[in-house]
């Protein structure tokens, strides 16, 4: 399917359209409607289907018997094109908040834009560790894979964006970067966590030159070159700090990526909830275009405090020694 194809208003209604379970609850629904529909709030549609009944029957047969009827017919109809009415003026401010958030994802947008969402996870051993025994016996529960908090955290925020944004859950696959990385590489992606996160690592060292922050060898400062100099960023007691990165045609002409990862959790999943909160207003702000930011977070709120941070103010500078790295 043509990946560059943007979905249209059509789509959306095609798209919207009750399944059969639906319609089998369609009349409690309209019911429903209806009650909602002649509440106060709605008045002025059957106040025009009655005038208009009315206006209707005196014009064709002004005998008493049948302007009743066309007075009821008038209002039946005012129910019907403004229920209409409403319907179509509801799916079309959807249908925009959605187009909205398609500038943002680009690509992802497009039907038949799949996505990627790479999370990375941890090795333990189960045998050792702080382990509990479920219901006393010797049985370890666990696992020896782990995702952090910060990603764990990160994940419905962006996979609730990209719901948002209409994409069905068919086309979001979640895939641990450490076991298919190079085979969805050249998909569209989102790629949450900081070093530890193979496609956040690739993108850190094979292609810094096109990332406007990247993280230190160390991962424990963000850091932006500007030639001569650098600037780096380090969390600190009250603040932890993440990155929101939009980079396209980097890994496929017609593919898009985001980096949403953060110093230390909290970082990663303030940065998610910004972009997860902010998503209008980034888009009406950048449109189409790529962007880069820092987002700060405070360690005493939690991740719905994140806040962009000015980088240039907060950061501290260093000088480059190109074959050494902060």
């Amino acid at each position: 399917m043509d990946q560059n194809k943007k979905p249209t208003f059509l789509h959306y209604l095609y798209k919207n359209l009750p399944t059969y379970s639906e319609l089998k609850t369609v009349i409690p629904g309209i019911i429903s409607w209806l009650k909602q529909f002649l509440s106060t709030g709605k008045w002025k549609y059957t106040l025009l289907g009655l005038l208009t009944g009315i206006i209707i029957a005196y014009l064709l047969n002004p005998e008493t018997s049948t302007a009743c009827f066309w007075t009821m017919v008038g209002v039946l109809l005012s129910v019907i094109f403004g229920s209409a009415l409403l319907y179509l003026k509801d799916s079309w401010r959807r249908f925009k908040k959605q187009s909205s958030l398609g500038k943002l994802l680009g690509p992802i947008y497009n039907i038949g834009g799949a996505c990627t969402i790479f999370v990375s996870e941890y090795w333990r051993n189960i045998s050792k560790g702080n382990l509990y025994a479920y219901d006393k016996s010797k049985e370890l529960v666990g696992t020896s894979r782990v995702m952090g908090t910060g990603d764990a955290t990160a994940l419905p925020y962006l996979y609730g964006l990209l719901v948002k944004a209409g994409k069905s859950y068919t086309d979001i696959s979640i895939v641990k970067s450490y076991i298919d990385f190079e085979g969805e590489w050249s998909n569209n992606f989102v790629s949450i966590g900081g070093l530890t996160n193979k496609a956040t690592e690739r993108l850190m060292t094979s292609y810094r030159e096109r990332l406007p922050y990247y993280f230190s060898e160390t991962g424990n400062s963000i850091v932006r070159d500007y030639g001569s100099y650098g600037r780096y960023l380090e969390g600190d007691i009250e603040h932890d700090y993440g990155m929101i990165i939009k980079i396209t045609g980097l890994n496929h002409a017609n593919r898009v990526l985001f980096i949403i990862a953060g110093i230390q959790d909290l970082g990663t999943s303030g940065a998610a909830y910004y972009l997860s909160d902010h998503a209008s207003q980034l888009a009406d702000r950048y449109g189409d275009d790529d962007f880069a930011l820092v987002v700060g977070v405070k360690r005493k709120i939690g991740d719905k405090s994140a806040f962009e941070a000015t980088f240039d103010e907060r950061s501290r500078v260093f000088i480059i020694s190109r074959g050494n790295n902060v």
